[in-house]
């Protein structure tokens, strides 16, 4: 219907309708803008790409707050956390995301509750991959309790953070992980942190490990057993 009217000569067209119709910008369009204005973040520029905060487009709004984070504007971490009120659950992963990698260790009691409680598993994986980033004990404890996620990518961050961060943090549910969790990345990350932890009672673990059904998850077993060995004999080197 609309394709015919489209090809007309613009001044054929009323002011009106063409900005209802004929003149506004895509989604597309309009994060393509704010790279353009990214690229040239003159103080003009960066006020243009903050009025995109307030897009009706979610996707508008992630790539405006992506932008601004990136640009190091003096309150990105301000604007990261507002943007987890956000309704759309694509902008509060992205704002989990760059919470991250801001690095501000404030942000960490909001994402252990993002991990948590946010209904959109994405928003709960780059939670959980931001905590690992921030680290502490409180960021550990948070990723402890994801481990018991009904989504694999969020155990899988939250396994994978824990073996970096803490291994010894949560052995036995590391252990049940390593020898029940149905999803084999995870089985692997699991039985990778066990061996990092130098704790004798995780040996049976591994060594039942080594007859698991997944070729990478015995490889990981056998590894963990020989850094398990070699961690436990530097914590006996280092006893007085």
């Amino acid at each position: 219907m609309f394709e015919g009217i489209f090809r007309c000569p613009f001044w054929l067209l009323p002011v009106a309708f063409l900005l209802l119709f004929g003149c506004a910008q895509t989604e597309n369009q309009r994060i393509g803008s704010i790279y353009e204005l990214k690229s040239d973040p003159t103080e003009e520029n960066i006020l243009e790409i903050r009025s995109m905060l307030d897009d009706p487009e979610g996707g508008v709004r992630a790539t405006a707050l992506n932008a601004l984070v990136g640009l190091e504007v003096p309150d990105s971490g301000i604007l990261a956390l507002g943007a987890l009120q956000d309704e759309d659950g694509f902008v509060r992963r992205i704002a989990a995301k760059l919470l991250g990698d801001i690095g501000d260790p404030a942000s960490v009691p909001i994402l252990v509750e993002l991990l948590h409680r946010d209904v959109d598993p994405t928003v709960r994986q780059s939670s959980a991959e931001s905590l690992e980033l921030l680290g502490g004990d409180e960021a550990v404890a948070g990723l402890v309790l994801g481990l018991k996620d009904p989504i694999k990518g969020v155990r899988l961050a939250a396994a994978r953070g824990i073996r970096n961060l803490d291994p010894n943090a949560a052995i036995s549910e590391m252990a049940r992980l390593a020898l029940e969790d149905p999803i084999w990345e995870i089985r692997v990350q699991a039985t990778r942190a066990l061996g990092n932890t130098g704790d004798p009672a995780v040996l049976p673990v591994l060594e039942r490990a080594l007859d698991d059904e997944d070729k990478n998850v015995r490889a990981a077993a056998s590894n963990a057993l020989s850094v398990h060995e070699a961690v436990s004999a530097q914590r006996q080197r280092a006893k007085p």
